[in-house]
């Protein structure tokens, strides 16, 4: 009972696996699970001021000029993914096919937000540096014991968020032809980017792997747009580090998507072993499922 006790009190005052400075007693531990609460952005909470006409956000008339020059996937993300290397593109319609070219990770940039509403949404750029950094240690390095927690309230938004980015900017296509569809015109976005609570039943984070399914680890973001016979936007297919994700805007119809049967809706826990250490990366939901 004493050396339960004592590892307890190790863990209740120890660091907090959510990447704070706060110990976890004061922060994502309350004595029995870890739980890291969604960020809370609230845009549609942002008091009324004016509409800037390139910003995605423009309904909500809260917009601050000027337009920001937002990017389509994080610097911070990009920066972690290059590690101490290059950071190259490809399968975009400006690009040739299966050309790759290397960019500075600044300049992957659009002009789809206000300088408001790019700052309301900073955080879940953090968030998403957090997951890719954690993950990335993990698949990398067999050293020790490690324990990452994320929201993934969070990762669902900004996935959705770069997704948006990147289909208003045209970057979302077919060959060289756009994609519409709702990740570039329905306002239902801007609800579901607002507050998890306002995402559909059975909307959100698909895992397509299992446990003992082969991956290819390596320093690489692919997205996907799945498309319905119209070639709207339906859904997004993932590669995150070589594991593979569906992020669903709807409830998933297995009859539509029948490679999703059996995937782990919204993953509670990543667990990567190596022959001297286990690291966990842990993500929340709130939901009111058990994942």
């Amino acid at each position: 009972m004493g050396e339960a006790r004592r590892k307890r009190e190790a863990v209740l005052n120890g660091p907090c696996p959510g990447g704070s400075a706060k110990v976890a007693r004061l922060c994502c531990f309350n004595g029995k699970e870890w739980h890291k609460p969604a960020c809370t952005l609230g845009p549609k909470s942002l008091p009324p001021s004016s509409s800037v006409a390139k910003c995605y956000m423009k309904e909500l008339g809260s917009c601050v000029a000027p337009i920001s020059g937002e990017h389509i996937i994080s610097e911070s993300v990009i920066r972690v993914l290059m590690g101490d290397g290059e950071f190259s593109i490809g399968g975009l319609p400006w690009l040739a096919p299966d050309e790759e070219k290397i960019l500075a990770p600044q300049s992957l940039r659009t002009n789809c937000l206000c300088t408001k509403h790019n700052s309301t949404l900073h955080p879940l750029d953090n968030a998403a540096r957090y997951f890719f950094a954690s993950l990335k240690s993990y698949l990398e390095r067999d050293e020790g014991m490690r324990h990452a927690l994320v929201s993934g309230h969070d990762v669902e938004r900004w996935l959705l968020k770069t997704a948006k980015a990147a289909a208003v900017s045209k970057n979302l296509a077919r060959g060289r032809t756009p994609l519409s569809g709702a990740f570039s015109w329905d306002s239902a976005i801007l609800d579901m980017l607002d507050d998890p609570r306002h995402w559909p039943e059975g909307a959100g984070l698909y895992c397509t792997m299992n446990a003992g399914d082969r991956m290819s680890n390596h320093p690489r973001f692919q997205l996907q747009p799945l498309t319905n016979a119209q070639e709207d936007i339906e859904a997004v297919a993932l590669n995150i580090l070589g594991l593979g994700f569906v992020l669903l805007l709807e409830p998933l119809d297995v009859d539509k998507y029948p490679f999703l049967r059996g995937a782990n809706y919204r993953p509670g826990r990543i667990i990567i072993s190596y022959p001297t250490s286990t690291s966990w990366l842990t993500m929340s939901w709130e939901d009111g499922r058990t994942h």
